[in-house]
């Protein structure tokens, strides 16, 4: 079959990750705002989409809050099926059928 068809060749990316520091980035974002208020250059917004991306930066990091919890709520919704299987005859209904 190779004989037919041509086989496509693997492609190579050329990427560099980069290294995010957030404090570095936050003394550079700083020192723009402080140069931006002496030259007197004024951005409305601009400090609102920062603390946007700030939040979302943030929320990320503490994902593992959420997996916390949904790991309890997958334990606590197995236990609320096992108790109902073993409690109740309407399960023994269904598993007869």
């Amino acid at each position: 079959m190779g004989i037919f068809f041509k086989t496509p060749k693997h492609r190579v990316f050329n990427y560099q990750p980069l290294y995010y520091d957030p404090r570095k980035e936050e003394l550079e974002e700083k020192i723009e705002n402080q140069r931006k208020r002496d030259a007197g250059e004024y951005v409305p917004g601009d400090n609102v989409r920062k603390g946007f991306h700030r939040i979302k930066y943030e929320s990320k990091r503490s994902s593992g809050a959420s997996m916390i919890i949904r790991l309890i709520s997958v334990i606590t919704l197995g236990i609320v099926v096992y108790l109902l299987m073993r409690f109740t005859d309407a399960f023994d209904f269904f598993m007869n059928i």
